[in-house]
């Protein structure tokens, strides 16, 4: 049971991050702050990071629980897919020399 209960709040508490980190795109480049996307980019990967660890450790030790659930994979791809748009999206622009 417990096995059960730490995957599934991983995926829960990574797709609120992914949530998250979603508005808060959104609200910085709204208000032209696109500097800012580039620490919600590392967040990012260290999230997949920790869901890849998860999802190792289960995979490895065969407790059975991911062979019925491929969100994992999702939420993976999400949150990878998302670090590479705001790594693009925080970039900010040169400055032009007079």
């Amino acid at each position: 049971m417990v096995p059960f209960i730490i995957y599934w709040a991983a995926i829960i508490v990574c797709i609120a991050w992914a949530a998250l980190s979603v508005f808060f795109t959104i609200f910085y480049l709204a208000r032209k702050e696109n500097g800012n996307l580039w620490a919600f980019a590392l967040f990012n990967v260290i999230a997949a990071i920790a869901l890849a660890i998860v999802l190792a450790i289960y995979r490895t030790w065969g407790w059975g629980i991911t062979q019925y659930s491929s969100l994992i994979y999702l939420i993976l791809g999400v949150l990878v897919g998302l670090s590479v748009l705001q790594a693009i999206l925080g970039r900010e622009p040169k400055p032009k020399n007079a």
